[in-house]
């Protein structure tokens, strides 16, 4: 399923992201916890280089500035994912959560992606199922950002999105952190500890193909490589 509107522009997305952080800050973020489940992943080893594209690198000023508040060491900046500005060859890793549904270009920012990695590198990419089983029972489909552009597919279509471009696919996860952010939870509603374990169960019984979101982690298909470069 695609909902990407054939006549946006970059800035017109760049607008629409602007407005949503502005309005709603870090309460559009997953907090701290969520996130050393994706290094875990990769195997990320400390003295690396690591890319997130979109956030490390974004079209939103708004959220580089979200970036830059809690993560004051890293290098943000503000950039396209279908043009990235770094040197070929450049990172052991590289991320892009949540985000790569929502490009212009998809393909383009993947060979992006491809470019600034070195032979040797490990990919991170989440996108989100078209065939949620979650949708299908409320009736709808998307994420919270469809209404400016969004990419929905299945999962053998993502793989098969992925291997086109060049990537060999080591691993697929479901994301879960819906089912274990209760976990994560200060306070509140001491009720959680009731139905948060029970949520969670029930969510580890849903098959790969219909839960929320994928986890791919990605090697480049080396052999896809010399062949694209045979004349």
């Amino acid at each position: 399923m695609l909902r990407a509107m054939s006549n946006l522009s970059a800035e017109d997305v760049k607008a629409w992201y602007n407005q949503h952080y502005a309005a709603k800050g870090l309460q559009t973020m997953r907090p701290h916890a969520a996130y050393p489940l994706f290094l875990d992943l990769l195997g990320a080893q400390a003295g690396s280089r690591l890319l997130d594209v979109s956030c490390g690198v974004d079209l939103s000023d708004e959220a580089v500035r979200l970036a830059q508040r809690v993560a004051p060491a890293a290098q943000v900046a503000v950039g396209a994912g279908e043009a990235l500005a770094f040197r070929t060859g450049t990172f052991d890793y590289v991320t892009c959560l949540g985000s790569l549904e929502h490009f212009l270009d998809m393909g383009r920012g993947l060979e992006e992606m491809k470019r600034v990695a070195k032979p040797t590198a490990r990919f991170c990419i989440m996108v989100p199922n078209e065939d949620f089983i979650g949708w299908k029972v409320l009736g709808h489909q998307g994420t919270a950002q469809q209404d400016i552009n969004e990419h929905l597919l299945p999962l053998s279509a993502w793989r098969q999105l992925f291997e086109r471009h060049g990537f060999a696919v080591l691993r697929v996860v479901p994301d879960r952190w819906h089912a274990v952010r209760w976990r994560a939870t200060r306070g509140g509603n001491a009720m959680r500890f009731v139905t948060g374990p029970v949520l969670e169960a029930a969510w580890r019984l849903i098959p790969l193909r219909w839960q929320y979101q994928f986890v791919f982690v990605l090697g480049l298909d080396r052999q896809a490589s010399r062949g694209s470069r045979t004349p």
